[in-house]
């Protein structure tokens, strides 16, 4: 229920607030990353490995504020002492909404949204056991320009302050596991709990490169924290080299 709940408040703010902005603009983006994980239920190793994923993104601005709206789709090979296992992570919202002027002309705050969900397989370990954390979480976003020359760089960091959260149990059947949508889409709401830094945070700095000139390509570099405290403990770090990609100048 509150998970309904809170979607609802946010989709029904995105609609009012889209709809007052002057400028919108779209991109799409290729993140290339490298992940290491470590899962407590996994005998706590480390997995590490690269990935691809797939990220949408829309703007709306006026001169007081920005509202962000990005998507993402993505795949990471991990292995560790030869045990191949595979992560999917999908952020189907994550919105943030900045203000100007508060703390700086270069800066802007503001609070963010996000619904991010990751699952994780190992066909070869546990008779394919799977491991998933869902979390929705409210947070808070900070974002710095600066320019050197002509260049323009936008440092931004952002962090979950509270939210609700789905982990498997200490135990989980080995024996009935399946790849199918229906069971991981029933695993990632599974055991949803409200939770803030006590039980988890999710944190995410971001260095983007804006070249000079009309370059329809941006470049970023991303680095991830997500840590679940609670038994069984999750621990991840990721870094994403990103390209992003704006569409053609009229």
């Amino acid at each position: 229920m509150k998970k309904i709940i809170l979607f609802a408040l946010s989709l029904f703010l995105f609609a009012a607030y889209a709809q007052s902005q002057k400028t919108r603009s779209h991109t799409h983006s290729l993140n290339i990353n490298y992940l290491q994980l470590k899962e407590e239920m996994n005998y706590g190793l480390v997995f590490r490995g690269p990935g691809l994923s797939y990220v949408f993104s829309h703007q709306w601005r006026n001169d007081r504020s920005v509202l962000n709206y990005e998507a993402l789709i993505g795949f990471t090979y991990l292995q560790t002492r030869t045990v191949p296992a595979g992560n999917i992570n999908i952020v189907p919202v994550n919105l943030n909404y900045l203000f100007k002027g508060i703390v700086g002309n270069n800066m802007m705050v503001g609070p963010s949204l996000i619904a991010d969900y990751n699952y994780q397989f190992n066909p070869d370990l546990h008779s394919g056991h799977s491991f998933w954390f869902t979390h929705y979480s409210f947070g808070g976003m900070m974002q710095y320009n600066h320019k050197i020359g002509r260049q323009l760089f936008a440092f931004s960091l952002n962090t979950s302050l509270f939210g609700i959260t789905s982990r498997q149990p200490e135990y989980h059947d080995p024996y009935f596991w399946d790849l199918s949508a229906g069971d991981i889409v029933k695993y990632f709401h599974q055991d949803l709990h409200f939770g803030s830094w006590n039980e988890y945070n999710c944190s995410e700095l971001e260095i983007r490169w804006v070249p000079a000139g009309n370059s329809r390509f941006l470049f970023s570099y991303e680095i991830n924290y997500m840590g679940y405290y609670r038994e069984p403990k999750l621990s991840f770090l990721n870094q994403s080299l990103k390209l992003i990609i704006q569409p053609k100048f009229k």
